[in-house]
């Protein structure tokens, strides 16, 4: 780390006291009394006119540590911007931004694109059904690159069309923040862009919020801290993300679906070791205890996939499947999947009982780290 390099400013964290929550705030009746859609609507037609406008979609949140935009910009630059990105993520280029000035946080959010307009909502394959291009270790949407012409299928103009646009709504009066505000967070399928995102959720965003929370995707870096936080940890040294993992409950305490995309789980060390072979599984397997013992501690969890790299995910199917077969490597491909039963030793004795609606996840493939390997016989776990 460059001593000379000046410290980071914190995350924008929420005062530790803020003003009363508006959803505790009772509206009042004559501020909607001039508005057919209050007055004459009932609250279920209400809602799912909210829904189909802003609700039941895949939306990434991202926070990002980035310098100024540069005041002055090339021509080059100029034609650059002009020409679109999804979200506008281009203006996060390092070409964009002046880096002889303090670095600040952003927010960025945008409706996910990567698939193609009919599949822009909740769907997902069930696991080991469909192509693996619809994966989210394949969304390139948050490097502002999602899949060739998926944003040119949606209607309106670019970048407007990336956002979700809920803004105004919110803001038009107490009413339609407490019907919206229930339906942006309690409808929608979030995709978080890095752990540390995730485990810093609480400070981020009123705990109202948080708890309405029912969907998620998340990106996990085990070994590397996301680029934002490399400042925390000279030379990326000491860094284990595993021990972020068991917070997850305490951000997301309600959730009901689960997509855990895990990077880089096996070190450099660890990736030197046989693949399908007893060394590498039992490293593997370490990581999936942990990953155990945090989903028991989501009571409302009825789905739960999580994605290992190719490095990692090829070891478990040598092993488990104990035969030799074929690996493909297509992005069209159909996805892989292995079931894997929650460990007894997961389980206390309070938790048997009060969480049964998820007895154990799928193990899908995630990130390509590796070519596939050859097929082999694999070495008996003793």
């Amino acid at each position: 780390m460059d001593p000379n390099k000046p410290k980071a400013p914190e995350m924008p964290w929420l005062p530790d006291e803020y003003p009363r929550p508006l959803e505790k705030i009772s509206p009042s009746p004559a501020a909607t009394a001039k508005s057919r859609f209050f007055r004459d609507l009932p609250p279920e037609v209400r809602r799912r006119i909210l829904v189909e406008s802003f609700g039941e979609r895949k939306l990434h949140l991202d926070l990002r540590l980035a310098s100024p935009i540069k005041k002055e910009q090339s021509h080059w630059v100029k034609s650059i911007l002009a020409w679109g990105a999804h979200a506008d993520l281009h203006v996060f280029e390092p070409y964009v931004r002046d880096s002889t000035l303090p670095q600040k946080w952003y927010w960025s959010s945008s409706i996910c694109h990567s698939s193609r307009r009919d599949r822009s909502h909740l769907y997902m394959d069930p696991p080991g059904v469909g192509s693996y291009y619809l994966a989210p270790a394949e969304d390139r949407c948050l490097s502002g690159k999602p899949r060739a012409g998926c944003c040119s299928q949606y209607p309106g103009t670019m970048p407007n069309k990336c956002f979700i646009g809920v803004q105004g709504w919110l803001l038009a009066c107490r009413q339609a923040y407490i019907e919206g505000i229930s339906v942006l967070y309690g409808t929608n399928r979030f995709h978080l862009a890095y752990s540390e995102l995730a485990t810093c959720l609480p400070r981020l965003l009123p705990s109202k919020h948080l708890t309405t929370i029912r969907e998620a995707v998340i990106k996990w870096d085990i070994v590397w801290p996301t680029y934002h936080f490399c400042w925390e940890h000279k030379d990326r040294q000491g860094y284990d993300g595993l021990k972020l993992l068991p917070s997850l409950p305490k951000s997301l305490p309600r959730l009901r679906f689960l997509y855990l995309d895990l990077w880089d789980v096996l070190d450099k060390d660890q990736k030197k070791l046989e693949i399908g072979g007893k060394e590498r599984y039992e490293a593997i397997e370490k990581v999936l205890q942990v990953v155990d013992a945090m989903v028991v501690q989501l009571p409302d969890l009825e789905e739960c996939r999580v994605a290992l790299p190719l490095s990692a995910y090829s070891s478990r199917k040598l092993v488990e499947k104990g035969k030799d077969f074929d690996w493909k490597f297509s992005g069209r491909d159909g996805p892989e999947a292995l079931w894997r039963d929650i460990s007894a030793a997961a389980l206390s004795p309070s938790l048997e009982d009060s969480n049964r609606k998820l007895t154990g996840y799928w193990i899908v493939m995630g990130k390509k780290d590796m070519r596939p390997p050859p097929s082999s016989k694999p070495q008996p776990i003793q």
